[in-house]
């Protein structure tokens, strides 16, 4: 079983990722559009991997898991943005993939990065 938090504030590209992440294995996800709803989502069930854009409506995806991995220790993180340049701090064990969204790539990072 592997719980997945999606951090994107675009709908439409959420939902493609979550498409993605299920058919890479994922059984379950929660979905925040911002920062405080990421930590806040992340609180309520801690998740066995983060796929999470970098900018956000409010606050940054980089922030949020940074908050999230010092509540809730090591989690792999998977970063998929248009501004891969602004991912600070991204620190391992983040991957980070361009948009537009490749989908071969989204599926074989998710597969190689989540807890089996």
């Amino acid at each position: 079983m592997c719980h997945v938090l999606v951090i994107e504030d675009d709908w439409l590209i959420a939902d493609h990722i979550i498409s993605l992440i299920e058919q890479a294995g994922a059984t379950s996800y929660d979905q925040a559009d911002c920062e405080t709803d990421a930590v806040f989502a992340a609180g309520a069930r801690i998740p066995d991997m983060i796929v999470s854009d970098v900018r956000l409506r409010e606050g940054t995806g980089p922030l949020a898991v940074q908050r999230i991995i010092a509540a809730h220790g090591n989690i792999p993180v998977m970063f998929i943005t248009g501004t891969p340049e602004a991912c600070m701090p991204c620190d391992p064990p983040a991957e980070v993939l361009d948009k537009p969204i490749m989908e071969s790539a989204v599926i074989a990072t998710f597969r190689r990065l989540a807890p089996h």
